[in-house]
């Protein structure tokens, strides 16, 4: 799973820009080929080593296909639509969230085969493939003439992977060492010894990779489209969209998980997420609706404001399971994440010059994955420090004289399920809290974000390149 979250953040800011230099359709197409070759390695691994290339594959052809296809949206929609038709595609995408599980699932338990989930990749791969040949007769050309400098593509990627491998070494650095992994019932991660060295090459990679754009006459990342403060505000609502959407999609799970019987964790978490996902869908759909008739700032503002209504609704679950209540306040945060999405999607696209929409929507996908990335390993780090500190400071169960083993680890369970769980819940829920600061937070980015209607040409353009846009 790490390697394809890996290689699916890497790429997602690179090809959308290489479909910026190759066109569309031959980046898409590459990708899916590339998604289909790691299917098929994947079903036939026979060792741990094949199954990470294959996944790798999978993760670098996947995380391709969403900016490139928002790309194509920005090219071939009418401005006045393009809005609601990001929404349809940010629908499908988080929908996919949902149902990629429940196939899996219902593969497997038809088939009895984890690798026939890999294998039926490959119909539905071809099928999408000649639809893609089909629209691809009537493709543009490349929007840029330019050929972009692999020098930077490489040292950026690299230092992507180095950094996300660093974040995902997990919050063991907060604890007390493996002491305080282990007072949490969790082995330490084998990446942790090695978190500041990855951190440490991730930093000289990155500013390798800057010194390089800076020199290069053609530049993998457009200096116009980052100097932008529109394109940059955007890119920070995106990432704290990101912090409060990892928070919901981790530690929801593990709250259902604390309270639920190990046979019912499976559908109860489906059910909990699902109602997150399919919320957001629905919140997408309607976020592309409204943009164009509400303007962007008011629809964003409203989207966030409703995620933290709901994460600060999840502040009152209680210490028992209750899957309505759950759901609900799920579905709440769901929806304002989903409505918040697609204007900040359309704003960054509006930032750039039509030769720079695959980078666009790549940089502002990126943005999210690395909200997501960073939120995860902070909040992680913090959650699990402050439930050290509070188990540290409970007295310790020690045998009684004459107690019999038995007895004693009685007591431990007592502790358990009476002290510790409910300091862990208590702990899930600040983090809910921290998520519904965090879109608060993200108001005051997206109030520098600005509305241009579709028809509009009442006011002037920022400069030449960039299409007018009005507060």
């Amino acid at each position: 799973m790490l390697a394809y979250l890996v290689a699916y953040t890497v790429t997602v800011p690179l090809t959308g820009r290489l479909s910026d230099f190759f066109g569309r359709f031959p980046v898409f197409g590459a990708a899916l080929v590339l998604f289909l070759v790691g299917s098929i390695m994947a079903a036939m691994a026979g060792q741990l080593g094949t199954m990470i290339l294959g996944r790798t594959l999978q993760g670098l052809g996947g995380g391709a296909m969403l900016p490139v296809s928002m790309a194509l949206v920005a090219d071939i929609v009418p401005m006045r639509r393009r809005a609601f038709t990001l929404g349809l595609v940010a629908a499908v995408d988080t929908l996919g969230w949902v149902l990629g599980p429940v196939w899996g699932s219902l593969i497997f338990g038809l088939l009895g085969s984890w690798r026939a989930i890999f294998w039926l990749n490959l119909p539905i791969g071809l099928a999408a493939g000649v639809m893609l040949a089909a629209a691809g007769v009537h493709r543009r050309p490349p929007v840029s003439s330019e050929r972009p400098g692999f020098a930077g593509a490489i040292l950026g990627a690299t230092g992507l992977v180095a950094f996300c491998l660093a974040l995902s070494s997990g919050g063991e650095a907060g604890l007390s060492g493996a002491q305080g992994a282990a007072r949490l019932g969790a082995d330490m991660n084998p990446l942790a010894p090695w978190r500041w060295p990855l951190l440490g090459v991730a930093l000289i990679l990155l500013v390798a990779f800057v010194i390089v754009e800076r020199r290069s006459a053609q530049p993998i990342l457009p200096r116009s489209l980052i100097r932008q403060r529109l394109f940059q505000s955007a890119g920070v609502a995106n990432a704290l969209v990101g912090v409060a959407l990892i928070t919901a999609m981790v530690n929801a799970p593990l709250a259902v998980a604390l309270l639920s019987d190990a046979s019912d964790v499976a559908t109860r978490t489906a059910l909990l997420l699902g109602s997150f996902t399919l919320a957001m869908t629905v919140g997408a759909v309607a976020g592309g609706r409204l943009v164009n008739a509400r303007g962007i700032r008011p629809v964003a503002t409203v989207g966030l404001l409703i995620g933290a209504l709901g994460f600060a609704a999840m502040w009152w679950w209680p210490d028992e399971l209750r899957m309505g209540l759950m759901a609900m306040t799920m579905a709440t945060a769901g929806v304002g994440l989903g409505i918040v999405v697609v204007p900040i999607g359309e704003v960054a696209i509006r930032a750039a010059r039509l030769e720079d929409y695959g980078a666009a929507s790549g940089l502002v996908l990126l943005a999210r994955l690395l909200g997501m990335t960073l939120g995860l390993s902070a909040i992680t780090a913090w959650g699990l420090a402050r439930l050290d500190r509070r188990i540290v400071a409970l007295p310790p169960v020690t045998p009684n004289p004459g107690e019999t083993t038995a007895e004693y680890f009685t007591r431990q369970q007592q502790l358990l399920n009476e002290r510790i769980v409910p300091l862990t819940l208590a702990v899930i829920r600040e983090t809910f809290v921290i998520a519904a600061v965090v879109c608060v937070v993200a108001v005051g980015a997206v109030a520098l974000l600005r509305n241009k209607s579709a028809d509009d040409q009442s006011v002037e353009p920022l400069s030449d390149d960039y299409p007018s846009i009005r507060l």
